[in-house]
Protein backbone atom coordinates (compact mmCIF):
# COMPACT_ATOMS: atom_id res chain seq x y z
CA UNK A 1 0.00 0.00 0.00
CA UNK A 2 2.63 2.17 1.14
CA UNK A 3 4.45 1.56 -2.90
CA UNK A 4 1.23 2.37 -4.59
CA UNK A 5 0.94 6.06 -2.43
CA UNK A 6 5.22 6.75 -3.72
CA UNK A 7 4.29 6.06 -7.12
CA UNK A 8 0.91 8.22 -7.34
CA UNK A 9 2.54 10.76 -5.35
CA UNK A 10 5.46 10.91 -8.13
CA UNK A 11 3.18 10.57 -10.48
CA UNK A 12 1.45 13.48 -8.96
CA UNK A 13 4.51 15.21 -8.75
CA UNK A 14 4.77 14.26 -12.71
CA UNK A 15 2.39 15.69 -14.18
CA UNK A 16 2.11 19.21 -11.85
CA UNK A 17 5.73 19.96 -13.37
CA UNK A 18 4.03 19.29 -16.95
CA UNK A 19 1.28 21.11 -16.38
CA UNK A 20 3.61 23.90 -15.19
CA UNK A 21 6.37 23.52 -17.94
CA UNK A 22 3.11 23.62 -20.28
CA UNK A 23 1.81 26.62 -18.64
CA UNK A 24 5.05 29.20 -18.74
CA UNK A 25 5.85 28.04 -22.70
CA UNK A 26 2.84 29.61 -24.23
CA UNK A 27 3.98 33.00 -22.91
CA UNK A 28 7.52 32.56 -23.74
CA UNK A 29 6.63 31.44 -27.23
CA UNK A 30 4.18 34.66 -27.63
CA UNK A 31 6.98 36.78 -27.01
CA UNK A 32 9.26 35.55 -29.32
CA UNK A 33 6.08 35.39 -31.68
CA UNK A 34 6.14 39.52 -30.73
CA UNK A 35 9.78 39.63 -31.47
CA UNK A 36 9.78 38.61 -34.44
CA UNK A 37 6.63 40.10 -35.99
CA UNK A 38 8.29 43.07 -34.66
CA UNK A 39 11.42 42.22 -36.33
CA UNK A 40 9.66 42.09 -39.49
CA UNK A 41 7.88 44.75 -40.30
CA UNK A 42 9.13 47.15 -42.43
CA UNK A 43 11.35 44.07 -43.25
CA UNK A 44 12.91 43.62 -47.30
CA UNK A 45 14.30 40.35 -47.94
CA UNK A 46 15.70 41.60 -51.28
CA UNK A 47 18.05 43.92 -49.25
CA UNK A 48 21.51 42.78 -48.21
CA UNK A 49 22.36 44.25 -44.42
CA UNK A 50 24.03 47.37 -44.35
CA UNK A 51 23.04 48.10 -48.28
CA UNK A 52 25.02 50.88 -49.02
CA UNK A 53 27.49 50.66 -46.28
CA UNK A 54 31.11 48.11 -46.95
CA UNK A 55 30.45 45.02 -48.35
CA UNK A 56 28.55 42.40 -45.98
CA UNK A 57 30.92 39.79 -44.48
CA UNK A 58 29.43 36.53 -44.42
CA UNK A 59 31.78 33.94 -42.06
CA UNK A 60 31.94 30.08 -43.22
CA UNK A 61 33.52 26.80 -42.07
CA UNK A 62 33.38 23.56 -43.10
CA UNK A 63 33.02 20.58 -40.54
CA UNK A 64 33.53 17.55 -41.97
CA UNK A 65 32.27 14.37 -40.72
CA UNK A 66 33.77 11.76 -43.36
CA UNK A 67 35.90 11.89 -46.58
CA UNK A 68 35.19 10.12 -49.78
CA UNK A 69 34.90 7.71 -51.69
CA UNK A 70 37.49 9.62 -54.24
CA UNK A 71 37.58 8.81 -58.14
CA UNK A 72 40.90 9.02 -59.70
CA UNK A 73 39.12 8.06 -62.97
CA UNK A 74 36.22 10.81 -62.58
CA UNK A 75 38.38 13.53 -60.76
CA UNK A 76 36.16 13.66 -58.15
CA UNK A 77 35.60 13.41 -54.28
CA UNK A 78 32.64 13.20 -51.94
CA UNK A 79 32.72 14.65 -48.32
CA UNK A 80 29.66 14.67 -45.49
CA UNK A 81 29.96 17.74 -44.10
CA UNK A 82 28.15 20.91 -41.98
CA UNK A 83 28.58 23.92 -43.50
CA UNK A 84 27.79 26.98 -41.50
CA UNK A 85 27.51 30.65 -42.27
CA UNK A 86 27.74 33.43 -39.87
CA UNK A 87 26.40 37.37 -40.64
CA UNK A 88 24.90 40.37 -38.97
CA UNK A 89 21.76 42.01 -40.04
CA UNK A 90 21.13 45.04 -37.91
CA UNK A 91 18.03 45.23 -38.88
CA UNK A 92 17.35 41.67 -36.72
CA UNK A 93 19.15 43.07 -33.53
CA UNK A 94 16.41 43.28 -30.46
CA UNK A 95 16.92 43.63 -26.46
CA UNK A 96 17.76 41.03 -24.77
CA UNK A 97 16.94 42.75 -21.25
CA UNK A 98 13.69 43.74 -22.83
CA UNK A 99 12.71 40.76 -24.67
CA UNK A 100 14.49 38.18 -21.97
CA UNK A 101 16.37 35.84 -24.70
CA UNK A 102 20.19 36.68 -25.94
CA UNK A 103 19.31 34.05 -28.91
CA UNK A 104 16.36 32.33 -30.34
CA UNK A 105 16.52 28.88 -32.88
CA UNK A 106 13.77 29.44 -35.47
CA UNK A 107 12.39 27.21 -37.45
CA UNK A 108 14.13 27.18 -41.48
CA UNK A 109 10.81 28.25 -42.76
CA UNK A 110 11.65 31.69 -40.80
CA UNK A 111 14.95 31.52 -43.29
CA UNK A 112 12.81 32.61 -46.03
CA UNK A 113 11.81 35.71 -44.70
CA UNK A 114 14.56 37.24 -44.19
CA UNK A 115 17.87 37.73 -46.54
CA UNK A 116 20.55 34.69 -46.61
CA UNK A 117 23.80 34.35 -48.83
CA UNK A 118 23.01 32.17 -51.74
CA UNK A 119 26.27 29.99 -51.82
CA UNK A 120 27.16 28.01 -53.95
CA UNK A 121 30.44 25.61 -54.43
CA UNK A 122 31.80 26.41 -58.02
CA UNK A 123 33.34 23.20 -58.34
CA UNK A 124 30.71 21.35 -56.98
CA UNK A 125 28.89 18.23 -58.80
CA UNK A 126 25.77 16.20 -57.35
CA UNK A 127 25.94 17.86 -54.03
CA UNK A 128 22.53 17.77 -51.80
CA UNK A 129 21.38 18.73 -48.59
CA UNK A 130 20.32 16.19 -45.93
CA UNK A 131 16.67 15.97 -45.94
CA UNK A 132 15.84 12.48 -43.75
CA UNK A 133 12.66 13.42 -41.82
CA UNK A 134 13.55 16.99 -42.62
CA UNK A 135 16.17 19.31 -43.87
CA UNK A 136 19.10 19.02 -41.75
CA UNK A 137 18.90 22.77 -41.17
CA UNK A 138 19.82 24.87 -38.14
CA UNK A 139 19.04 28.79 -37.69
CA UNK A 140 19.45 31.24 -35.08
CA UNK A 141 19.28 35.04 -34.29
CA UNK A 142 21.23 36.33 -31.92
CA UNK A 143 20.40 39.67 -29.93
CA UNK A 144 23.00 41.71 -31.61
CA UNK A 145 21.42 40.56 -35.26
CA UNK A 146 24.36 37.95 -36.14
CA UNK A 147 22.61 34.56 -37.60
CA UNK A 148 24.23 31.44 -37.42
CA UNK A 149 23.03 29.01 -40.58
CA UNK A 150 23.83 25.37 -40.67
CA UNK A 151 23.16 22.47 -42.51
CA UNK A 152 24.44 19.34 -43.41
CA UNK A 153 25.57 18.43 -46.99
CA UNK A 154 27.10 15.43 -49.02
CA UNK A 155 29.21 17.63 -51.56
CA UNK A 156 30.47 16.46 -54.62
CA UNK A 157 33.39 18.86 -56.04
CA UNK A 158 35.94 18.33 -58.80
CA UNK A 159 39.41 17.95 -58.15
CA UNK A 160 42.01 17.87 -60.90
CA UNK A 161 44.54 15.34 -59.69
CA UNK A 162 47.82 15.03 -60.94
CA UNK A 163 48.76 11.45 -60.78
CA UNK A 164 52.45 11.40 -61.87
CA UNK A 165 53.45 9.44 -59.15
CA UNK A 166 50.94 7.25 -58.53
CA UNK A 167 50.74 5.72 -55.54
CA UNK A 168 52.98 7.74 -53.92
CA UNK A 169 51.43 11.10 -55.43
CA UNK A 170 49.58 14.24 -53.27
CA UNK A 171 46.82 15.37 -54.35
CA UNK A 172 45.06 19.01 -53.11
CA UNK A 173 41.27 19.13 -53.95
CA UNK A 174 39.84 22.59 -53.03
CA UNK A 175 36.53 23.36 -52.58
CA UNK A 176 35.71 26.82 -54.30
CA UNK A 177 33.01 28.62 -52.65
CA UNK A 178 31.06 31.66 -54.00
CA UNK A 179 28.11 34.09 -53.96
CA UNK A 180 25.52 33.47 -56.93
CA UNK A 181 24.15 36.27 -56.77
CA UNK A 182 27.32 38.15 -57.60
CA UNK A 183 29.04 36.05 -59.76
CA UNK A 184 26.13 33.71 -61.63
Amino acid sequence: MQMKTCVVSALVSWLLLIVSVGQARPEKAANITGLLNGLMTDYDKRLRPSLGGPPLVVKADIEIRSMGPISEKDMIYSMDCYFRQVWTDSRLAFNRSVQQVSNVSLNVKMLERIWHPDTIFINGGQSYLHTITAPNKFFRLNHDGSILYSQRLTIKANCPMHLEKFPMDTQKCPLHITSCEYTC
